[in-house]
Order: C-alpha cells, then sequence, then structure tokens
C-alpha cells in the first residue's frame, strides 16, 4: 500500500469533518467585557432549547458546579468558567455524532495516553490535547505541515527523537509520538510554569507566549492576556476545558459511543515485535491471519508496505503463538526474497 493510499485509508476511517474555531470568541470575549446582562451564549441558549433539548440541557450554574467538580479533581486547575467556555461546550455538544466517535476511539487511545502520563509524572487531564490537535487521527496533516497524533512539525518532531523519512513517520506513530509529546510538555512547563501558558505553546508556540509574558508583566492569567494570543490560541484554551467536560459529562447529555471502533484490539491487547529482516506487511498480515487494515491501523508509521529491519511491528498479542509456530518459515521466506 503505497503513502497516498494509506493516508486515504484513515481519512475514510476517521473523517471527522468540523471546524470548532467558528466560536466567535473575539466577540463571545467582548461582550464579557462590556458587561452584558446575558453573554452570548447564554442568548443561543435560550433560542436552541427547544431544537437541541437532548444535548444543551444544561443551566449556566450547573455547568459551573460541574466545571469546578471537575477542576477541583485536576492536577492542572484551569477548568473553570466563562461565557466563552460555555459556547465552546455548546459547540461540541452539537456535534453528537463526532464526540461519540471520539469516545469509541478513546477505548484504544486513552489507556495508552494515561499509562505515558503516569510515567512522566504529567496530569492525565492531558489526554484530551490529543483529541483538540488530531481528532484522534494517527496520521492526520494540518496545513502547516504538523503531523500525527499530536501534530508535531517535522523540526519539533526530530528534536524529540521522531525520526522521518520517505518508509515511515514517527510523528504517525501514537506510542512514539506520545512519549515525545509527554517530553514536550515537560520541557514547557519547566520553562513557563503555569499551565495555561503551557497549552497555549504547545498551540503556538513558546516563543509566542513568551513574547506576550514579556510586554504584559504585570498579568500572569490567561484570560488578562488572552486579546493579545492568535484567534486559533484564544480558543485552544477554550475547547480544552470543553472537552473535559464533554467526555466526562457525555451521558448527561444523552451522547454516547459511537457505533464500534474501528479498533479490533485494545491497546493492552497488543504487543510490538522486533524485525529483524525488512519484510512487507502484507506478508504478515496473510501468515498470522489477521486483516490488512487491522495491522495497518495498529502500525500507522508505515507509509509504505514494507517494514524496514531493525524497526518493530505492533501485534494483536492472541497472533503471538501463530508467530512463533511459524517462525522457521518466516525466516526461510523472508531470506529468499
Amino acid at each position: 500500500m503505497e503513502q497516498k493510499n494509506v493516508i486515504n485509508f484513515y481519512n475514510n476511517v476517521f473523517n471527522p469533518k468540523l471546524n470548532l474555531n467558528n466560536i466567535h470568541a473575539e466577540k463571545l470575549w467582548n461582550k464579557t467585557l462590556v458587561g452584558k446582562k446575558k453573554s452570548l451564549s447564554e442568548k443561543k441558549h435560550s433560542q436552541n432549547k427547544k431544537k437541541n433539548t437532548a444535548f444543551l440541557n444544561v443551566n449556566t450554574e450547573e455547568l459551573k458546579r460541574r466545571l469546578n467538580f471537575l477542576n477541583q479533581k485536576s492536577q492542572i486547575k484551569i477548568l473553570k468558567y466563562n461565557s466563552i467556555v460555555h459556547a465552546s461546550i455548546e459547540s461540541y455538544l452539537r456535534m453528537s455524532k463526532y464526540i461519540g466517535k471520539i469516545i469509541s476511539l478513546s477505548d484504544f487511545f486513552f489507556p495508552m495516553f494515561e499509562e505515558k502520563l503516569e510515567n512522566y509524572r504529567l496530569p492525565k487531564e492531558l489526554k484530551y490535547l490529543a483529541i483538540i490537535e488530531s481528532n484522534l487521527n494517527p496520521v492526520v496533516t494540518s496545513k502547516a505541515g504538523a503531523k500525527g497524533i499530536w501534530q508535531f512539525m517535522p523540526e519539533t518532531g526530530k528534536i524529540y527523537n521522531l525520526d522521518i523519512n520517505h518508509l515511515y513517520d514517527e510523528r504517525n506513530d501514537p506510542i512514539k509520538s506520545t512519549e515525545a509529546a509527554c517530553r514536550y510538555l515537560k520541557f514547557l512547563y519547566r520553562k513557563i510554569g503555569n499551565w495555561e501558558f503551557v497549552l497555549a505553546a504547545y498551540n503556538a508556540g513558546p516563543g509566542t507566549v513568551d513574547k506576550i509574558l514579556q510586554r504584559s508583566k504585570n498579568r500572569k492569567n490567561f484570560w488578562e492576556l488572552w486579546e493579545f494570543f492568535p484567534k486559533e490560541t484564544q480558543n485552544y484554551i477554550p475547547k480544552f476545558i470543553a472537552i473535559n467536560y464533554v467526555m466526562n459529562y457525555h451521558k448527561e447529555h444523552n451522547i454516547y459511543k459511537y457505533s464500534s471502533s474501528p479498533y479490533k484490539y485494545k491497546y493492552k491487547e497488543t504487543i510490538l515485535i522486533p524485525i529483524k529482516e525488512k519484510i512487507s506487511l502484507k506478508f504478515y498480515a496473510y501468515n498470522l491471519n489477521i486483516s490488512y487494515q487491522d495491522l495497518i491501523l495498529l502500525n500507522p508509521q508505515y507509509l509504505v508496505d514494507l517494514i524496514p529491519s531493525g524497526n518493530k511491528l505492533r501485534l494483536p498479542k492472541n497472533k503471538i503463538f501463530i508467530l512463533k509456530n511459524k517462525e522457521r518459515f518466516f525466516s526461510k521466506k523472508i531470506h529468499k526474497n
């Protein structure tokens, strides 16, 4: 399978057509600054109450209470209410099918994210960043060239030891890119020491945050400096708070897992094996009696149907006994090729 076909395959599997940057955060913030009696989000809520009762049936006080509860449990302490956050939550709640798909995909990714975050002593809530970054699509590429589930640019990826070549791109590797994201987030927190600004730096770059902080030394709160950030970053923190809320309270809004996950195996039901000689994914799929598509899903870092020697392949654990039984055959077949 060529690189283009691999990407098309993933796009067909994930394909979340959405744009959460259209919540008009600037207008909302201006409404808040001038002290209107009723925020824009509250007006929208009342206008759409009948139309979206199943998804928007939460009043402001209840939303504040739930966010306060999440914030008390949180290690990062930034899950606080304002009208921009409220609007972002409503934006997510309107996309019930999308949230349902994300919940389904999270069954595979979140246990691994949590394991890696714990290893690096980072807050587990940071797993939700991957939803904002990539919709949990391990091969998505941004217009700017960022790639993978954690959206690494090539330069940053290489700094964190993610190999990129014509055969494979480790930014697409969910595990290696998650470890890289953990190291990067750890670096940002040591440098900045404030989780709101860490998330802003992950989105806009640490240089942008440094400049804003230097010229506004008396204001140390993200919301006080909100107007100075790029529009995408202005939306980034509200979206992070919103997705935290939605992933914890989706059932209260009658949103549930959407159909079945494209992943037939859970993360803990898979294992990495070393590849001593170059070999094709199709060869493994055929001989281990596993769907070729399932194998691609478990190994999205490979851009072509070839695993170079010295690399690793993720397989379901229940296929390992077949591998051991056929190991000699594999070795002979590889050397013949």
